[in-house]
């Protein structure tokens, strides 16, 4: 396996990692919002602050899920044309792409450091009854931006590398537009399904959990 290779996978298990737990804060976000529902039809309740937390975890949340769908190619795009393309074509314009989300991930990424760092420096906290901290929940938000412009730099180099060698396979597999197989493959394996193909025939086979 190459070196680069080996980042790629490393990213990969990294972003599904923080992917998983972003999730996970998403649960609790919710959770918490039909905690207090439930309290206000119960109990009376002025202010539980359930809303700014759940907001704030559905922003790390959000943040912390962007590496794993970039990784995973699950960003929706348009490739009418695309697929009608040479592969080497189909490399260049995803390289391209890389490079374009990459600013736009690096400018996120200035303007949240700033933020973040004036929030910290100054102390400044929420306009709520909880005077939350605003540089608290900042931080792993802003952690989540810089994962996902890290992975870009990784499949932006591992893309490139691949088109130098003419390697168009690994520059689709990373960069490129899934296709309806992998797309398949992806969802049933969710499911515990493993999809293949015998004799040109697509084949599932209950693989368990």
């Amino acid at each position: 396996m190459l070196p680069m290779d080996k980042v790629w996978n490393a990213t990969a298990r990294i972003s599904r990692i923080f992917a998983g737990l972003g999730g996970v804060l998403l649960l609790v976000a919710a959770v918490l919002v039909s905690v207090e529902v439930v309290s206000r039809k119960l109990l009376t309740m002025v202010y539980s602050g359930s809303d700014e937390l759940a907001a704030y975890l559905f922003a790390v949340g959000t943040t912390w899920s962007l590496a794993h769908v970039l990784v995973t190619r699950g960003h929706v795009r348009i490739d009418v044309l695309y697929a009608n393309l040479s592969p080497r074509l189909r490399a260049i314009l995803d390289i391209i792409a890389l490079l374009m989300l990459g600013v736009v991930a690096l400018a996120m990424l200035d303007r949240s450091f700033d933020l973040v760092h004036s929030n910290f420096v100054e102390w400044n906290r929420s306009n709520t009854p909880l005077r939350t901290p605003l540089s608290l929940p900042q931080m792993p938000w802003m952690f989540g931006l810089a994962l996902f412009l890290f992975s870009i730099c990784v499949a932006l180099l591992r893309t490139s590398i691949a088109l130098a060698r003419g390697d168009y396979l690994t520059a689709s597999q990373t960069a490129g537009v899934a296709s309806l197989d992998e797309e398949i493959e992806s969802e049933l394996a969710g499911l515990g399904i493993a999809f293949g193909k015998h004799n040109d025939a697509p084949t599932t086979t209950i693989t368990g959990r």
